[in-house]
């Protein structure tokens, strides 16, 4: 078997099982994720190579430290889509954003200037450390006007880990759950992957996301699809092969 830092190669399609991911920072310049063009390029070319065709950019939004727009996360958008589509013609690349549960996400639903992931499913986060006070707001309000919230990772709510009445309590609210590749890699640590595998034994994980920030990160993915609980994921109907389906053009 590879060494885990082995370059994903177009023969090792580890990812091809998901084919798509729609949690991923990409972009150039606009948060926390790839620094540069070239950057999100390598990114780009690693997932081609492991099997990836459709691609979801979701940079931050949020009021404290990245307050995007649906112009400025575009504007990225069209620094590296056109080199894309040069390189890779059949690797769909759009736009969203993963918003966090704060007063400025309360405005924009109010604005309906909001990017999906597709259709009506918005990618939302909160804190990892603390409890927030908007987040179970902000799911009854954009249920109440027809979004879809996809929760990104779960898994790294450190609060909720000793409180599995929030799970419990977001699902039933039909909110989807959706982990990270990095998570079963052991990234975030021991906790966040035994909640990660939890959710996915209990049948609750309903999409996958790699969440890469920098393609440095990369060899964590072949480390995340040796996990048993991702070879789990491949009977469940995931948004992932959903994406795959979508007509979406930007």
């Amino acid at each position: 078997m590879a060494s885990l830092a082995a370059p994903i190669t177009h023969a090792n399609q580890v990812l091809a099982s998901l084919g798509s991911d729609l949690h991923v920072h990409l972009l150039p310049g606009i948060d926390d994720g790839a620094r540069t063009v070239a950057d999100g390029l390598t990114l780009l070319e690693k997932h081609y190579q492991s099997g990836i065709r459709s691609i979801v950019a979701t940079p931050h939004v949020r009021a404290d430290f990245f307050l995007n727009t649906q112009a400025s996360i575009r504007a990225a958008w069209e620094l590296i889509y056109p080199e894309a589509q040069r390189q890779w013609p059949d690797l769909r690349l759009t736009y969203a954003a993963e918003y966090f549960a704060d007063d400025y996400l309360m405005s924009l639903i109010e604005q309906e200037e909001l990017l999906p992931l597709f259709d009506r499913y918005l990618l939302v986060e909160t804190s990892m450390n603390r409890e927030s006070p908007y987040l179970s707001e902000i799911i009854r309000t954009l249920l109440d006007k027809g979004w879809k919230p996809v929760l990104a990772h779960p898994e790294r709510y450190r609060p909720w880990h000793k409180r599995p009445d929030r799970y419990a309590e977001l699902h039933e609210m039909n909110v989807i759950f959706q982990v990270n590749l990095l998570s079963l890699a052991g990234v975030y640590g021991p906790a966040e992957k035994a909640m990660a595998e939890k959710l996915i034994h209990l049948g609750w994980v309903g999409a996958v996301g790699s969440d890469l920030h920098h393609p440095n990160q990369y060899h964590y993915i072949q480390k995340a699809v040796q996990n048993p609980f991702f070879q789990m994921l491949n009977d469940v109907p995931l948004l992932n092969h959903a994406l795959l389906h979508t007509t979406r053009n930007e």
